[in-house]
């Protein structure tokens, strides 16, 4: 591959970070739009794609697409921060990530309500839901400390360790609400805290930074 394609390749990877922010909000919209009486505010985000849920056969595909964009987005963070090393552990965290939410997505709904407990999938849903939400924010953490030691990239590195422990504090607080009328609130605020860092990074590899 030349220099230029790889260049280009590498823009393309990077605009997979919006895309993917974009795909999970069509995904949410659609899934509050469609599923009777579900609350944003109250209810989990996986509810929206439980098994049985009204919504189930239109929010999957664009979830799915949503989880399957941050792998390649992880793998233009790999070529633009960590040119040189074989195994970063950021972006490979990112990307598994990535590929536990197409797992989760095609293999594991929860079950009704989210109720833990009930079947082995929908159990299997709460505990690989967890660490793959952990696994992102420890990514952005870990990137955020390889960016201090770049020169193009040094100006995000406080951003991208303030968006970890912001997101670290949404999930602590997401987990102690995790049985209250709050919880949806917060699972949407934690989600957004990671993405929004997706869409900026993402548009900065976008732009060949």
């Amino acid at each position: 591959m030349t220099e230029t394609a790889r260049k280009g390749s590498t823009r393309l990877l990077g605009g997979c970070g919006v895309l993917a922010a974009a795909a999970f909000a069509l995904a949410d919209g659609l899934g509050i739009a469609l599923t009777p009486d579900y609350s944003a505010w109250s209810d989990a985000i996986s509810e929206l794609v439980e098994r049985g849920a009204a919504a189930k056969p239109v929010v999957d595909p664009v979830l799915l697409l949503y989880h399957a964009l941050v792998i390649p987005f992880a793998v233009g963070l790999h070529r633009v921060i960590h040119p040189d090393a074989a195994m970063p552990a950021g972006p490979v965290m990112l990307g598994l990530a990535g590929l536990a939410g197409v797992i989760l997505t095609l293999f594991f709904p929860c079950d009704p309500g989210c109720e833990p407990f009930v079947s082995l999938r929908g159990t299997l849903h709460i505990f690989i839901a967890i660490p793959m939400g952990l696994s992102i924010l420890i990514a952005i953490w870990l990137v955020g400390g390889a960016m201090r030691a770049s020169p193009q990239w040094h100006r995000f590195a406080g951003y991208s360790r303030a968006t970890a422990v912001a997101g670290a504090g949404l999930a602590a607080v997401t987990i102690v609400l995790a049985e209250t009328d709050q919880v949806g609130l917060f699972e949407r605020l934690l989600t957004w805290a990671y993405l929004q860092w997706c869409i900026a990074i993402g548009l900065n590899i976008a732009r060949g930074a």
